[in-house]
């Protein structure tokens, strides 16, 4: 049996190698820290094998957001989130489980909306997050009950992130976890 050689080598499912090595280097050293080189390096493998998979960081950066949407998708589901205010608590939660993903999913500058994968998989998300009803939202149109739904639950879900709602859970009259405060919101 031929042992293989560097120049010989196969990774295998280098696309999902890449995109599982990025994952890991966004939540434990942020965003700053995906470099293509760096990711490659992580990954094992020279630092051009990545452009047939990705075209450049922007590619696969894009690649990692739409696994993100699709998990937050999965999240919002009707198979986990059975009531239409488990689907903001599910936007929130998955947020604080993963801080670094979530942020990365949002930031046009790291990542192209118009990367097939990631505007498949954001517009699923966003159709499970228009499952919110609109609180008697009369007299505006259903994109402005929209963005007010959303900009709620990603203001919560920023703010969680962010440490800033720890103040007022310190300051709150009564035992408040981060939870029990998005919880609250969404009553």
């Amino acid at each position: 049996m031929k042992t293989p050689t560097k120049s010989s080598y196969h990774h295998g499912d280098l696309q999902k190698a890449l995109v599982n090595t990025a994952r890991l280097m966004l939540e434990k050293d942020g965003i700053a820290s995906l470099k293509l080189r760096a990711i490659t390096r992580s990954a094992g493998v020279s630092a051009t094998a990545a452009a047939p998979h990705f075209g450049n960081l922007t590619g696969l950066l894009s690649a990692l957001a739409a696994q993100g949407f699709d998990e937050l998708s999965e999240a919002m589901s009707p198979e986990h989130a059975r009531e239409p205010r488990d689907v903001g608590l599910a936007y929130v939660r998955f947020a604080i489980a993963n801080p670094g993903l979530f942020t990365l999913m949002f930031r046009s500058d790291a990542i192209d909306p118009d990367h097939p994968a990631l505007a498949t998989a954001s517009a699923r998300a966003f159709a499970r997050l228009a499952a919110l009803p609109a609180s008697d939202q009369s007299g505006i149109s259903p994109e402005v009950a929209m963005a007010s739904l959303w900009a709620k639950v990603h203001g919560l879900a920023v703010l969680a992130i962010d440490g800033l709602l720890a103040p007022l859970i310190r300051h709150s009259n009564t035992p408040l976890t981060i939870d029990q405060l998005v919880e609250e919101a969404f009553r």
